[in-house]
Formats: structure tokens, sequence, C-alpha cells
């Protein structure tokens, strides 16, 4: 798929079970671009998230992040703090990628001690979503796990430009077992939302399906497929009259969309991160495992 004219794109939910109700296979729809997202309210409870934010500082996991009710003054010069691995930063190196991702699985082991596992509440639903199929950590053929989850902390006026995130059509890692499935996904949960979001949505979803192939067919050029030229593309996206779909979290949402879509991540303002946990996943219809990494 490239670019569609703006119809009725919507997401699912509020729920799993009201999402299988309004299509027998979401994850499909999600593959098929049929639907921008599916949006799960409250999936987990506000009070298991504000135990978990706390946990970090208490085990002293986000160094320089501001605690509930610092200012941020003064503390503006980074992006973000990540509790994780991260394949993105380091599949140059992969002995250094499953050396991180091997602390990062023994570190969740006793992280959410106490606590509602919030991993197991995304794998669920993820599963939920694609009758008959089953999601699993991701894992080379060898055994060697992938990190499960990334927990992002992102300090206020940050943001993500258009981007697209994809091991096989951006990154091609064609040496990393994730690159066997046909379509990649997201999932973030938020913990922790923003004081204020950006026109109150934390994402915006394009119905375009944007890479290089395509930009050689139809002689644009954004530039870098992880941090498009945003100008350029809401300019074409207007022209081209591009669905979009803005999806606003509250805490406890959790959220599941296609990576290989067009998307960006408005900045926010205020004095509180926004802390979410997020992940990537594979997802092929002939094969009955779903490969989640972070």
């Amino acid at each position: 798929m490239t670019t569609t004219q703006a119809t009725k794109w919507e997401p699912l939910g509020p729920d799993v079970q009201a999402a299988l109700r309004q299509n027998h296979n979401p994850m499909q729809a999600l593959a098929d671009g049929d639907i921008p997202a599916v949006v799960l309210r409250g999936i987990y409870p506000s009070e298991q998230c504000r135990r978990l934010v706390a946990r970090f500082y208490e085990r002293d996991l986000v160094p320089g992040l501001p605690r509930p009710g610092e200012s941020i003054a003064g503390k503006i010069g980074f992006e973000r703090v990540d509790v994780g691995t991260s394949l993105g930063n380091l599949f140059k190196d992969p002995a250094k990628f499953f050396e991180s991702a091997a602390g990062t699985n023994e570190l969740y082991r006793t992280l959410f001690d106490g606590l509602i596992s919030p991993i197991q509440v995304m794998y669920d639903a993820i599963s939920a979503l694609a009758p008959g199929k089953r999601a699993v950590t991701a894992h080379e053929d060898d055994g060697r796990p992938y990190g499960p989850v990334i927990f992002r902390c992102h300090m206020p006026h940050w943001g993500y430009p258009p981007h697209i995130d994809s091991v096989r059509r951006r990154t091609k890692l064609t040496n990393y077992a994730v690159h066997r499935f046909k379509h990649q996904m997201a999932a973030i949960l938020l913990l922790q939302p923003p004081q204020k979001a950006s026109g109150g949505v934390d994402s915006i979803l394009y119905r375009s399906e944007w890479d290089q192939d395509i930009a050689r067919r139809e002689g644009k050029d954004f530039g870098d497929l992880g941090a498009m030229n945003a100008d350029a593309w809401h300019a074409y996206a207007r022209e081209r009259g591009i669905a979009q779909c803005g999806v606003g979290l509250s805490e406890g949402d959790l959220y599941i969309f296609k990576s290989e879509g067009v998307h960006e991540v408005p900045g926010f303002t205020g004095d509180r991160p926004r802390i979410v946990m997020a992940t990537f996943f594979g997802y092929s219809p002939d094969l009955p495992e779903i490969y989640v990494w972070s």
C-alpha cells in the first residue's frame, strides 16, 4: 500500500472483546491497512502505572529524569531516558545487543515483583487480537532472546517527525530473526501522561506505507525514513488527501498500530515526562508465533 485517499479510517476498541466484535481478526486488519490502530482503554490500572513509575526512581533506573512535581528548568538538554534494550540503537553490534538484552531480561525478572506484569498484559492483548497466534519474546534460532519491551521516558518539548519503523523496509536487518516476518507492528502502553499533549494527541498515524521504492516512483524525497522532512511530508499528505488518525491516550491505555506506516509523535509541554512501555512485533499470517522485541 502506498497512499490512500481520505475515507473513514478509525481505530478499533475500547477493549479486546469490542475490537473482536468489530473485526474478527484485528491484527490482519492492521496488516492490511484497513484500520489505523487498536486502542485499549485502561487495560493497565492507573494505580499500577504509578507504582511502576515510582519503582524506576526507587531503583535508580532513570538518572536525571525529573521526579513528580519537580521543575524541568535546566533539564531539557536531553531527549529521553530508556530502561531496556533497543535493537534500533545496537543492531550494528549483535554481540553487544544480545548482551544488553540478556541484562534486560534479568532486570525484568524482579522489576514487577508485587505488581501486575505490564509485559504479560501487553503480550496477552497482542495474542488475543490475532486469533490462533501467540506473542512470544523474539529470539534467534540458537535461543538468544531479544529485549521483550523497553520503557521510554521522554522529556517535554521533544517529539518524533514523520517516520517509519521496519527491520525489512528501513534498516533491512537480514541477519536478525525478526526480519522473517512480513509485517511489523508496534505497541505502546502509556504509564505517565504528559501535562499537555500537542493538540490533544499523542501520535498521528498516516494511511501510507512510504519507502524509498515508492519515493523513486513518485519522484518525491522526504529524506531519512527514520526522520522525514515534516513540512514536505505534511504538504504532500494534504495534497494527496492521505487519511490520518490522531491517537490521544490516558494513563493505562495501550494502542497497537502498524509501524511500517508513516507516523509521528508531536512534542508536548509541561514539567512532567511522558513515560511509556513500548515494543515492536513481527506478524505473518502463515506463522503461528508473533515475535515481540524492543
